[in-house]
Order: C-alpha cells, then sequence, then structure tokens
C-alpha cells in the first residue's frame, strides 16, 4: 500500500502547523530544543528538526528541563522543551518551577491525546491542562494540529516568544494530536514571517527617581543579589554606585565579586550585617535598592528586617517580590541604571557612610584570609578552586552549603567569572543538568561545584553529560550528607542518632569507584594546594571532568564561627 498522501491530505495532518510553529521560533532567535522520546510527540520532534533548530535528545525529562534552565540563564533565549503526553510532563516541574521564581524563559511543549481519548481510559493520558499552575505566565490547550490553520500556529509563535522572555518565564503549549503520528511525505519548511524584537526597557522615571534618592541621602545601600544580568548593565550599577557614593552590598551570585568595577562592593556582608559592633556603629539606613532574587546572606536580611529603611526601592520583581522584610515601598521594571557612564559626575565628594563600610570590609576580608589555608573546611576548598581558575570561567554554585561557603570565600578578587545559580526556589535538584546546558550556551567553561547529596540527586546529570559529551567540570565536595543542618538550630535539638538519620543523610555512595566505572576522568586531590592544580589543569582539558574531595563540616563550622568571633573582637576595638 502507497503510504503517500496527496496534498490535501498533507494539509489535514499535524506537520505544517507544527513545522510553522518551530519555523517562526527559530526566526525570533530560538536556537535550542531538548527532546525525551516518545511516540506522541513525533510530529513536534521531526517538525523541530527539519526548521534546522539545534536538538538535543534526553533520556530523562527532569533532566532535560534543567538543561533547558542552564542554556537559558546563558543565552537569555528559551529553549523549547519537547515531551511525549501522560506523566512525562510531570518531570519538567521541578525545572519550571525554578524558571519561574528566577524569571528564565522556557517553552514547554507537551502532546497529547486528542479530546475524544482524554477521560477515557486511553493508555498514557493524564490531565495536562493547566497542570503547571500558576507557575507558567502563559498556558495554551491548542487546537488539534492536524485540523488547525497552519497561519495560527504564528501567533502561537510570537505569543509564546514574548509571553517567555518578555515575561521572563516558563510558558506551557498543550499539544493534543491525532494519528497517523509518523510523516507519510516529505516535509515542507515555508518561509519565515516573523523577525525579533528587543523587549528591554528603560524606564525614565524610575532613573530619575533614583537620582533624587541619591542626592538627597547619604546613607543608601545597593543590594545585588543571585541574577543573570550582563557585564554592561553590572557596569552601569556600579558607576551608580560611585556618583552616589552608596556601597554595594554583593551577593556572591550577584556577577559582581569576579568582575574588576568599583571600590563600592563590599563582600562580607555576612560577616558585617552579623556584627553587632558594626551594625550599632552605623547611622540609620535611609534607601535601600535592590536588584536580583532574595540575598543568600541571612544576617543581612535579619538586620534589613530590624532597620527598615525610610525609602526601599524594588527593580524588576519577577514572580516574587524580593521583600522578607516588608519594607518595598517603591518598584519599578526596565533598566534604570542606563544613563551612567565612566563620565557621569558625583552628586558627593566624600562619603563617611561609605567608608564605614569599606573599613569594615577590610577588616572582614583579612579576617577570612586567614582561613583558606586549611585542607578541610569549605571555604579553603572554594578558594583553591578560585586560584586555580586562570582565565573566564562560568561558576555553577550549588544550594545548601555551597553558595554559604562562597558568601564568605568568594572575595572582590577582580578574577574574570561569572556564576550560575538556581536561587529562585533554593532547590539542590538538577544542578549537574542546569550545568550541562550552560555549558553548550556558554563560550567560557564551566565549572560546577556541588555537595554529595546534590550530585546523588542529579546523577542523571551526570549520565547526559557523558552522553552528550559536554565540556565542562564538576568538583564533588563530599562532606558525608547535608552539612547545611549543622548550622541549624535542628543540630542541638535532636540526638545524634535522629540527626544522621533524618537530617544528615549521609548518600554513602563509593562516588569514585561509580564514576570511574562509567570511564569519566576523576580525580582525587587531598590537598587545596593539589585541588587548585587540578583545576588549573581542567581548565585546558577538554570533555567532561569530575574532582572529588572531601571536606569535613566540623572543620567548616569552625572557621564560620572563628571569623565571625575575630571581626567582633577587632572591630569592636577599632570602634
Amino acid at each position: 500500500m502507497d503510504k503517500k498522501l496527496t496534498t490535501d491530505n498533507y494539509q489535514s495532518s499535524a506537520y505544517p502547523f507544527a513545522i510553522r510553529f518551530f519555523n517562526e521560533l527559530k526566526a525570533l532567535g530560538v536556537t535550542e530544543v531538548a527532546v525525551s522520546p516518545g511516540s506522541r510527540n513525533t510530529p513536534l520532534v521531526l517538525a523541530a528538526e527539519v526548521t534546522g533548530l539545534n536538538v538535543k535528545v534526553f533520556l530523562d525529562e527532569r533532566v532535560a528541563g534543567f538543561y533547558a534552565l542552564g542554556h537559558a540563564k546563558v543565552t537569555k533565549s528559551p529553549v523549547v522543551l519537547i515531551c511525549t503526553s501522560g506523566t512525562a510532563l510531570a518531570n519538567y516541574l521541578p525545572a519550571v518551577i525554578e524558571a519561574n521564581h528566577s524569571g528564565v524563559p522556557m517553552i514547554v511543549c507537551s502532546a497529547d491525546r486528542p479530546p475524544e481519548l482524554r477521560q477515557w481510559g486511553a493508555g498514557q493520558t493524564i490531565d495536562q491542562v493547566q497542570i503547571y499552575g500558576s507557575n507558567v505566565r502563559w498556558f495554551y490547550d491548542l487546537p488539534v494540529a492536524n485540523n488547525a490553520d497552519p497561519s495560527q500556529a504564528q501567533n502561537i509563535a510570537i505569543r509564546a516568544w514574548d509571553r517567555s522572555v518578555a515575561g521572563r518565564g516558563p510558558i506551557h503549549l498543550n499539544w493534543p494530536l491525532r494519528e497517523p503520528l509518523e510523516p507519510l511525505t516529505d516535509l515542507v519548511v515555508p518561509k519565515a514571517n516573523l523577525k525579533p524584537f528587543d523587549s528591554t526597557t528603560f524606564s525614565d522615571a524610575g532613573a530619575q527617581r533614583l537620582m533624587q534618592l541619591g542626592e538627597k541621602y547619604q546613607n543608601g545601600i545597593i543590594s545585588v543579589g543571585p541574577n543573570d544580568l550582563d557585564d554592561n548593565e553590572i557596569r552601569r550599577i556600579s558607576l551608580f554606585s560611585e556618583v552616589v557614593k552608596w556601597p554595594i552590598i554583593a551577593d556572591p551570585a550577584s556577577q559582581i565579586r569576579g568582575q574588576a568595577v568599583s571600590e563600592t562592593v563590599i563582600n562580607s556582608g555576612e560577616v558585617l550585617c552579623g556584627s553587632l559592633p558594626f551594625t550599632e556603629s552605623l547611622r540609620s539606613l535611609d534607601v535601600v535598592i535592590h536588584i536580583g532574587l532574595a540575598p543568600t546572606s541571612k544576617a543581612y536580611r535579619r538586620w534589613l528586617s530590624m532597620n527598615p529603611p525610610e525609602h526601599h526601592i524594588l527593580i524588576s520583581p519577577t514572580v516574587d517580590w524580593v521583600d522578607p522584610s516588608n519594607s518595598v515601598t517603591e518598584a519599578y521594571y526596565g533598566d534604570l541604571f542606563f544613563p551612567y557612564s565612566e563620565s557621569s559626575e558625583t552628586v558627593r565628594p566624600h562619603s563617611e557612610w561609605l567608608e564605614h563600610w569599606k573599613r569594615g570590609n577590610a577588616v572582614a576580608t583579612s579576617i577570612v584570609q586567614k582561613h583558606l589555608q586549611d585542607d578541610h573546611n569549605e571555604l579553603s576548598i572554594l578558594n583553591a578552586v578560585m586560584e586555580g581558575v586562570d582565565d573566564e570561567v562560568r561558576l555553577m554554585l550549588s544550594n545548601s552549603m555551597i553558595i554559604r561557603d562562597a558568601e564568605l570565600a568568594f572575595t572582590h578578587n577582580a578574577i574574570p567569572f561569572r556564576t550560575l545559580c538556581n536561587r529562585g526556589a533554593n532547590g539542590i535538584d538538577g544542578i549537574i543538568s542546569t550545568s550541562l546546558g550552560a555549558s553548550f550556551g556558554s563560550e567560557e567553561k564551566v565549572i560546577c561545584l556541588i555537595g554529595d547529596v546534590a550530585t546523588t540527586h542529579d546523577f542523571g546529570g551526570i549520565l547526559a553529560s557523558i552522553r552528550l559529551e559536554a565540556e565542562m567540570t564538576v568538583v564533588i565536595l563530599d562532606n558525608g550528607g547535608g552539612g547545611i543542618f549543622s548550622f541549624l538550630p535542628i543540630s542541638n535539638a535532636v540526638n545524634k542518632e535522629q540527626f544522621d538519620k533524618y537530617f544528615q543523610t549521609a548518600p554513602l555512595l563509593p562516588f569514585v569507584e561509580v564514576l570511574k566505572s562509567l570511564r569519566i576522568d576523576v580525580s582525587t586531590p587531598q590537598t587545596v594546594k593539589e585541588l587548585k592544580a587540578e583545576v588549573t589543569k581542567t581548565m585546558s582539558k577538554s570533555g567532561l571532568s569530575i574532582i572529588y574531595y572531601q571536606s569535613d563540616t566540623d572543620s567548616t563550622l569552625r572557621a564560620f564561627g572563628s571569623i565571625r568571633d575575630e571581626f567582633n573582637q577587632e572591630f569592636g576595638q577599632e570602634v
């Protein structure tokens, strides 16, 4: 039997509509598609491929979701996720939640049964409508593509792109598809009609308001939390801080600590804001300008809640307002710092407020430096990684303990690095997979810093990295379980047996043996000096490299405590 379709039959298949959709997305600037195998999504997969998009295959939808997240963080362009019907799209949920809370573009295309097969017990059929709830910027249950007008695909494409890019988050398109799912004739790619457009906004009113506050008040702070701002945006924020003479409290994932941008940068906010001798020596706080996600520093958040400013400005909030202290007074969207350049004039020649913060920062930094020689505390370990970097890199900081280590260990040393982190939902899932996506979207080397529990949680990311022949380095810090819990009150509230069973939860996985069995290049340095050398070595190596290093939670705990105590004593004597 000749399976070739007539022209009329081809037009009634799902392919003209699906091809038009993906071709218009490509014209808008989308380049990357992450596919997980299935049958119902066949028209979507082949349509994406025939339009010339870069299609990668992932066996695990959870890994695919975080790959898309990491790639979009770097490129600022949404990655399209394609899965089959049933529970497949449920596995995207953790990545969708993170994209939603951290403002990362993503387009989920889930294949579905047509309406006549839903709720009648057809295999691999669940209720996919609004499955992500409020975690997406837009949801649309498409018409059955087999019978839809292909011209409508253009409208859906531009709206999906706009809601994801301008809306800064994930969107979900549910595709009901009828059989036959396979192509029965040659696929035709029409000429695209859409063109990319600039969704950047500049807020004149917001910029004028910031300057008004800067001119009026000396005691202001610029708080920059985790973000994916580009170098030009970061530079303009730094120039504004120099104009008004306000310190920048820079999160380890703010993109600022690795840039030689300004002497106003404060990299020890966790120490300063947690010190009574320092905070009590400050005058009243008048203005806070916050950019990015919530800062990692718990001490800063606590200090701000106890010292709410008269003016608290929030810039371009995502799905959540960064306002745990409930003190925000104004919010603006867009780029408020565009007027500033190297020729901008300062509004005051000197600021005792800024100098006070800089003196405290200098004391704290010198104290931290004394604790960076221990082979087992994680501050020393992260510092060794940074010292081993001799070129521009992107550092993926895992959640829980790693990013808190970075809060103290990443000093403002002008090493040109950029960070990645999943701080929208603050979860440990998908860290390696996010790094994998970033490695394919970035020209820089990607180094993933991750703990043993998070590694176990995303082992599928390692398998995908092998399969896709990734170019990146993973540094696994094994501290025997959830080290972060040793810093929390629960560590002293229950007995050791309960603590180890329910909170420490050591993976008890022979990481080195398992990784070597997969024929991965694994090194096992024993000292921070050896670790630094291994990191330097991987900078010029191709392929996937894994460095396994054992750290000690007790040593890290002591280092954190000593730094705080020494700062209180030394700064207390100074004031």
